[in-house]
């Protein structure tokens, strides 16, 4: 994984790349997602994880539903693994180590993530998977308002500024009421309903 980590780093290293190689991005992060989700520990201790979210962040802006939808598988499963280690209390030595490495991953690189997410939820970057299957927008955001709520809520309000207030303020509540996953699923929709329709407005 690192082998070809490497190659497609070296392959991607500007935004007309990450355009003109959309296939690399979806089976690269599929690969990334299939690995978290069965041999996690390799990639979570690794120096490879902070750069995955790097590229992740840059992957999530383009206009390919298949690349976008890799992009997002790997996000989500990274973030419920990550839940599904809590309770520490019980965790083996691997598990252990590998919650400290998430975590510390995910506060230095989530922001931009989060932002992309938001800008996603405004209309301002695709949102092929809005809320349906996995690797979704919604999904990401759930178990990231599961995993660091604080940190979440703390990183979404600067790019929402934009969206029409009341809209918003409903958003943010369910964010900070931290709602079942049905209920997020329609805030999402609904939230997204009206920036759209607030867009059209303008043009």
């Amino acid at each position: 994984m690192s082998s070809l980590a490497s190659t497609v780093f070296n392959a991607l290293r500007s935004t007309d790349d990450f355009t003109n190689h959309p296939d690399v991005v979806e089976e690269f992060f599929f690969l990334a997602g299939r690995m978290v989700s069965h041999c996690p520990t390799p990639l979570v201790q690794s120096m490879l994880l902070p750069s995955l979210l790097q590229c992740a962040a840059l992957g999530m802006k383009l206009q390919h539903k298949d690349a976008n939808r890799g992009t997002l598988n790997f996000l989500e499963n990274i973030v419920s693994y990550s839940l599904k280690l809590r309770p520490s209390s019980s965790l083996d030595v691997n598990e252990q180590a590998n919650i400290v490495a998430l975590e510390r991953a995910i506060v230095a690189e989530g922001q931009p993530l989060v932002i992309n997410l938001a800008l996603a939820l405004l209309g301002d970057l695709p949102a092929y998977r809005l809320d349906s299957g996995s690797g979704s927008i919604a999904g990401v955001l759930f178990y990231l308002n599961q995993l660091c709520p604080q940190l979440l809520l703390q990183w979404i309000q600067p790019p929402l500024t934009t969206a029409p207030e009341h809209a918003k303020s409903v958003f943010l509540v369910k964010l900070h009421n931290r709602v079942a996953r049905d209920e997020f699923n329609s805030s999402v929709r609904k939230f997204t309903a009206v920036c759209e329709r607030s867009r059209l407005r303008k043009v």
